[in-house]
């Protein structure tokens, strides 16, 4: 499963890659897959399985948060910025662009406001990185068990700066 997991990371970089490049042609399943040498069908299914999203919605939406940057930060006609990036017409990258963020691309690029980005997957939990998959980093110390009484209907907030990724 390890490996899979680093399969997943090669396909998330390689497609932030080719949107960086404008490489919108390699950008297949197809590519991909030969990429790792697996089947598409295979390939696809495993992606999903570990990211809990079909490669193309995500390839889609990262398309889509790139294109939001462009839009905000330069002055490029949106129709040149939709052909750069993958879409086929005006109309198809409007559509797509309206039903991801609510607005369209003209009205967002007058008044940016604060949307869900689509970012880089990371499908590495944090101690799996830095054991390469095999087993958990031995723990240094021991394990310390409390129990604390709190009184009814009161809310307790306990910072710990020990744990990681929670």
């Amino acid at each position: 499963m390890c490996q899979w997991y680093c399969n997943v990371q090669t396909i998330v970089t390689e497609i932030d890659r080719c949107i960086r490049q404008n490489a919108s042609e390699e950008l297949t399943l197809t590519y991909l897959a030969e990429k790792l040498g697996y089947s598409e069908c295979y390939t696809s299914r495993k992606f999903r399985e570990i990211s809990g999203v079909p490669l193309r919605e995500y390839l889609h939406q990262r398309k889509l948060a790139f294109v939001l940057k462009k839009l905000r930060d330069t002055e490029k006609g949106i129709l040149e910025i939709a052909l750069n990036y993958g879409f086929s017409s005006h109309e198809a990258f409007t559509r797509a662009f309206k039903e991801a963020y609510g607005v369209s691309p003209g009205e967002y690029r007058r008044c940016p406001t604060p949307v869900v980005l689509r970012t880089m997957l990371n499908p590495f939990d944090c101690y799996l990185a830095e054991t390469d998959g095999v087993k958990m980093k031995p723990a240094h110390g021991d394990v310390k068990t409390y129990f604390v009484s709190i009184p009814a209907h009161k809310y307790l907030h306990i910072r710990n700066y020990e744990s990681i990724g929670y």
